[in-house]
């Protein structure tokens, strides 16, 4: 029964051991073209600082992040192998462990209560054209959305599910932005509008209004809880 009983407890710890890459290489990174891209044999990045490691390996927004400004900055180049096939999900939580082995990354979890806006649909439904099927599945972060003048606006344009799109808009409307659509999937997103800074401010319809015109989506300003991520300490890594 003894015998019984520690072959049991050895089957839990096993079961409860977090996945591991095989083979980890971490560099400093020369600043090249950002990326991030994984199959189910390793994981790539490339020129991507801490902190969007930390926000994709836990699966956070922008606004869920509190931590130094250093992993900001700090960028890094990362090949990670996996010992077998590993699905993305799978690949996450290994991130995670790289993060607290290489990085000696420790954190906490909050909740605090801040303005927001809610992403919601408008009255007339909304105006989407879905992904092609051709487009690499995006990583939960904003960097498949960008902005650049067109003419007298200012043009947000990527491709991605409207979670990952309300984070990006997170940037220009000055607090939160939640996704309270309900839409899945992912969708080629194009919104022309007045970006304070931007060319064409003073005549070009606001976000506000242009998310309404053009998407048929709808911001609607609300308090709500938050779950923040915490970062209490974090090191350069040897690099390898």
């Amino acid at each position: 029964m003894k015998l019984y009983a520690l072959f049991a407890a050895c089957i839990v710890a096993w079961a409860q051991t977090p996945p591991a890459f095989e083979v980890v290489s971490v560099k400093a990174s020369l600043h090249g073209p950002a990326g991030m891209r994984s199959d189910p044999g390793r994981m790539i990045i490339e020129s991507q600082a801490v902190d969007a490691l930390i926000r994709v390996a836990y699966s956070l927004r922008e606004y869920q992040y509190e931590g130094p400004p250093w992993l900001h900055t700090a960028r890094y180049d990362i090949v990670a192998t996996t010992a077998s096939p590993q699905p993305r999900s799978a690949q996450l939580m290994m991130l995670r462990g790289l993060l607290a082995d290489r990085f000696s990354l420790k954190l906490h979890h909050q909740s605090k209560t801040m303005p927001v806006y809610n992403l919601v649909l408008a009255k007339n439904g909304p105006k989407l054209t879905a992904v092609e099927a051709s487009q690499p599945e995006p990583f939960e972060l904003y960097s498949n959305f960008s902005m650049a003048p067109v003419g007298d606006r200012t043009e947000l344009r990527g491709y991605g599910s409207l979670g990952q799109f309300a984070d990006f808009l997170t940037r220009v409307a000055e607090r939160p932005v939640i996704d309270r659509t309900g839409i899945t999937g992912a969708f080629e997103l194009r919104l022309l509008c007045a970006i304070d800074g931007f060319p064409g401010y003073d005549t070009s319809p606001s976000v506000f209004e242009a998310l309404q015109a053009q998407m048929g989506l709808k911001l609607e300003a609300a308090s709500a809880a938050v779950e923040i991520t915490v970062v209490d300490h974090a090191e350069k890594p040897a690099v390898n």
